[in-house]
């Protein structure tokens, strides 16, 4: 079955594609305590949520629109504005799901001009926004009506402060986690994968289990859920600490980089770019072409429905330090919308236990302890708790961004990703040395 991959995929134009950074997040979910007994109160607060406060919450009235782009979550957004809906019955929430191929286009022309909608999911490009005046700062109202920002982990909660202002409060957050499965490895003869392996071992592993049925592994040109993560776990970065200069060229990041292509063009473990490009790498996993994949915590309902119980789960590989991309989604309002108490009742409400809990059903909750809910969805699988470790991992750090330039300084890495992986001979120090000084010209 490899060998006919690989003849399919010779026809496949690399150049003409290319591959997303993976800068998307999944998004979370869930509960603390026994999840049987609903809290009204915001998060830490004194007053129920819809009191008297310094927002106007006892006058706040009215339509509100509400836009988010995964469909997967619908659900999940149905039942959090619905138990609103009982608590706030003067507010009435409407949303509205847009694919993410038009997500971001739609946001960037209707800000600007006063008809995009009052509330909305953001993610960790949220500097572009905020910098250009678009979002609206909920400090002094997260202050006045005693919203604990502490439930929330600081890495989230960082990616939408400026200073004072906040401009977000955090939804959930990504696991990110090595799968396998069992099955290839029981077929094989071999042991399972473990926790915390070395990259040799993760080599060794995905050599033996390499065979004309399936590769062993996939290295992916994808950020969140594998090249940026074994950089942050070899002790490196992409973006500078400052948020303007860039080390995608430093001995870390390299050697990162240059560990994955070697897996493709190397050892040949793993399918090359014009395979991946031809089939997918989450369905090469799903359908047994592939042993082992790093993947987000917002696949595992998809690979628990196709793996059933020959499903497995590690946590990430290691090379100095645990670590993985930490990020997560937030709830925005609209810095121009005309009912500004109205969106802050619901993006309050959002920030509670409950309205954390109710979208368990979508994504891993942000809200400290309410994760555990999100395991309890998938009970049937012991290891489904190693996916929550990452996000405290002392190693782990957000996906890259600047201050300045961002999206430019996004496309350069893409665009010298795509390069990278779709060529076998590429000379890696070259081309990151050439990314990082793209970079800096228009982020510094």
């Amino acid at each position: 079955m490899k060998k006919n991959i690989r003849n399919l995929c010779k026809k496949a134009v690399c150049a003409a594609v290319v591959m997303s950074l993976g800068l998307l997040t999944a998004c979370g979910s869930g509960n603390a305590g026994d999840g049987t007994k609903s809290e009204t109160k915001a998060a830490g607060a004194d007053a129920p949520a819809g009191g008297e406060g310094a927002s106007g919450a006892q006058t706040a009235s009215g339509t509100i629109n509400f836009y988010y782009w995964d469909g997967g979550q619908t659900e999940a957004v149905e039942n959090l504005i619905s138990l609103f809906k009982e608590q706030h019955p003067q507010i009435e929430v409407i949303p509205t799901q847009i694919p993410t191929s038009e997500y971001w286009t739609k946001l960037q022309t209707s800000l600007p001009n006063g008809t995009g909608p009052d509330v909305f999911w953001m993610n960790m490009t949220a500097p572009d926004y905020f910098n250009a005046g678009l979002l609206y700062d909920m400090g002094e109202r997260i202050k006045a009506d005693n919203v604990d920002m502490s439930v929330f982990p600081s890495l989230l909660t960082n990616l939408y402060i400026q200073g004072e202002a906040v401009y977000a409060i955090p939804k959930d957050y990504d696991g990110i986690a090595l799968f396998y499965n069992k099955a290839v490895f029981d077929e094989m003869g071999l042991e399972y994968p473990k926790d915390g392996m070395s990259w040799d071992e993760l080599s060794e592993l995905a050599q033996k289990a390499t065979n004309d049925q399936h590769y062993g592994f996939v290295a992916q040109n994808a950020g969140n859920v594998c090249y940026q993560d074994f950089i942050y776990s070899n002790g490196g970065r992409i973006s500078a600490a400052d948020s303007a200069g860039c080390e995608i060229n430093q001995p870390e990041a390299v050697e990162a980089i240059q560990y994955l292509h070697d897996m493709m063009y190397k050892t040949k473990v793993s399918p090359t770019y014009s395979e991946q490009l031809e089939f997918s790498p989450n369905d090469m996993f799903v359908s047994g072409q592939a042993a082992m994949i790093t993947a987000g915590s917002w696949k595992m309902t998809n690979f628990a429905e196709n793996l059933g119980e020959d499903l497995g789960i590690c946590t990430m590989p290691v090379a100095k330090t645990p670590a993985i991309t930490a990020s997560g989604l937030g709830y925005c309002i609209n810095a121009a919308s005309a009912n500004i108490d109205a969106s802050w009742e619901f993006v309050k409400f959002c920030a509670t236990r409950d309205g954390q809990a109710a979208t368990v059903s979508g994504a891993i909750p942000a809200y400290s302890g309410c994760d555990q809910l999100w395991v309890e969805n998938f009970s049937q699988y012991e290891d489904a708790p190693k996916i929550l470790e990452g996000i405290n991992y002392e190693g782990s750090l957000p996906n890259p961004w600047w201050d300045k330039g961002y999206n430019d300084a996004k496309n350069i890495i893409t665009e010298t990703m795509t390069t990278i992986w779709s060529e076998p001979e590429c000379d890696i120090q070259a081309a990151l040395d050439k990314c990082a000084e793209d970079i800096e010209a228009v982020t510094k």
